[in-house]
């Protein structure tokens, strides 16, 4: 199984992030584009493991309060792959840390690159110079939400379409 660990978005996140999708459509920039329903944010990425229940019992030891977190202003990329970032955030990053330790705890292996909090929108994105310029000339909505509760996922393809389906949750205290 294909897992990681993720914050899924509110209802009023999504929307702002497909809006910004669509005036990327209109403006012909290629790409795969991420669905509304699998837009989220990663604190650890699994990978192939196969042992669902035993990641649940780590991640069961993290302990949080509620916390607010909000769209940045920044579009970036990596490679072929286009971003929006949260603005800086030190509850964030502190439960990203957190997983990530009972990850370890637990002996469950994980990517261990540095924690970038962003938002995949796009990959394989097909930008020409002059899309570049129109993608850092558009503003992100600020839009907010409370954190309080992060999920196990399972990614995996259905018809050659990526389905990110919730194995199980942690809720804050």
């Amino acid at each position: 199984m294909r897992l990681f660990v993720a914050v899924k978005f509110s209802p009023e996140i999504e929307k702002s992030l497909t809006d910004l999708q669509d005036k990327m459509k209109e403006n012909h920039i290629t790409g795969n584009y991420t669905n509304c329903q699998n837009l989220h944010l990663t604190l650890a990425f699994i990978g192939e493991y196969n042992s669902p229940n035993k990641v649940m019992k780590a991640l069961s030891k993290v302990e949080f309060e509620p916390f607010e977190i909000s769209l940045g202003e920044t579009i970036g990329n990596f490679g072929d792959i286009l971003w929006v970032g949260l603005k800086r955030n030190f509850k964030v990053m502190s439960l990203a840390e957190s997983v990530r330790t009972a990850l370890e705890n637990e002996h469950i292996p994980f990517d261990r690159k540095p924690f970038k909090p962003h938002i995949t929108i796009i990959r394989k994105a097909g930008i020409f110079s002059e899309q570049e310029k129109y993608i850092k000339s558009l503003k992100i909505q600020n839009v907010k939400m409370t954190v309080e509760k992060f999920s196990l996922m399972h990614s995996h393809r259905e018809n050659g379409k990526l389905i990110y389906t919730e194995i199980g949750n942690i809720k804050s205290k």
